[in-house]
């Protein structure tokens, strides 16, 4: 599990405290707005020392577990549609996301879907799917453009759930198939970013914080995986940060647990080395995570971070 921190008093201390209060060298919020970066309504900051901090929400990604996508989805005991994972492509070369509408997800989407399937998936006179949540292999031209990633993979185990994959894997699990090559969202509190963070020299493996600014609990995490913006956390994140406790199993209900919609979560992405994931020693992330949030500097830079880091 990866350490919490309650910041209520540390927060209080400052918040109140003397004009002569002062944190050491490079352990303020200075720094310089980065425009389009992180995301629509997003306004990220470029601290000082090169971390990334802005305020966002908190979704949740649960890329990585092992009940994710199943091929009877909800029927199957799935915590997501299929729909949620996939692109399908058109003989005629157009295309639609699979959950641009609930419509879409339950209808047109399934019929396609299984269509596809029972061609081969790789039959470009019936279409094909583009899977983005699970892992695919094979490929298939539809026009001039080649889709990568068009048969999903059932994980090794025979457990007859689809692999969900995260952009961070423990490199010594070879096969793509084991579950186990992707951290647990369960259990590792993780975060996503979006390109162009990662262009700012945050990587997967290096790690963050992230705050509640309501609930003043700091939980550092992680950086696992992509994805369009930040504000993105494993359940494993959002539960620590809204005072739940962990889940080994999640479902339709559970599955958004500590989702919060409006801009009142700080998020800071320290930059700086990658660590490597190893599924065997799960917790070494969590006390790297820590460790890196003190070196940062702490509940008290955080608070004073969440004082002065701008707000949409």
């Amino acid at each position: 599990m990866f350490t919490h921190i309650c910041l209520r008093t540390v927060a209080a201390a400052l918040l109140f405290a003397t004009p002569q209060l002062t944190l050491a060298a490079g352990a303020d919020c200075a720094g310089e707005s980065l425009p389009g970066v992180g995301g629509r309504n997003v306004k990220a900051l470029r601290l000082s020392d090169g971390g990334i901090a802005a305020f966002s929400g908190m979704n949740i990604n649960i890329d990585g577990y092992a009940r994710a996508y199943h091929p009877r989805n909800a029927d199957g005991g799935a915590a997501l549609h299929l729909c949620v994972g996939a692109r399908v492509w058109l003989p005629d070369g157009r295309s639609y996301e699979g959950s641009e509408s609930n419509a879409t997800c339950t209808g047109r989407f399934m019929q396609d879907l299984g269509r596809i399937a029972a061609a081969g998936w790789t039959d470009t006179t019936v279409g094909v799917v583009q899977w983005y949540g699970v892992v695919a292999e094979g490929s298939a031209k539809i026009g001039s453009r080649t889709i990568q990633g068009v048969k999903p993979i059932l994980q090794r185990d025979g457990s007859g759930f689809y692999v969900s994959p995260t952009s961070l894997v423990d490199r010594s699990v070879a096969d793509t198939a084991d579950q186990r090559r992707y951290p647990n969202p369960l259990r590792v509190a993780s975060a996503v970013v979006p390109a162009t963070v990662l262009k700012q020299g945050v990587a997967f493996g290096s790690f963050g914080v992230a705050m509640d600014t309501r609930k003043k609990v700091a939980v550092p995490f992680v950086v696992g995986d992509a994805g369009p913006r930040i504000g993105e956390g494993s359940p494993a994140l959002a539960r620590q940060a809204a005072g739940l406790p962990l889940s080994d199993n999640i479902d339709r209900k559970s599955r958004f647990a500590g989702q919060v919609d409006d801009p009142s979560v700080l998020w800071v992405f320290f930059g700086g080395p990658a660590a490597a994931f190893d599924h065997q020693k799960e917790s070494a992330l969590a006390e790297q995570a820590k460790a890196a949030f003190d070196r940062w500097g702490g509940p008290e830079r955080l608070a004073r971070c969440a004082e002065t880091v701008p707000r949409p």
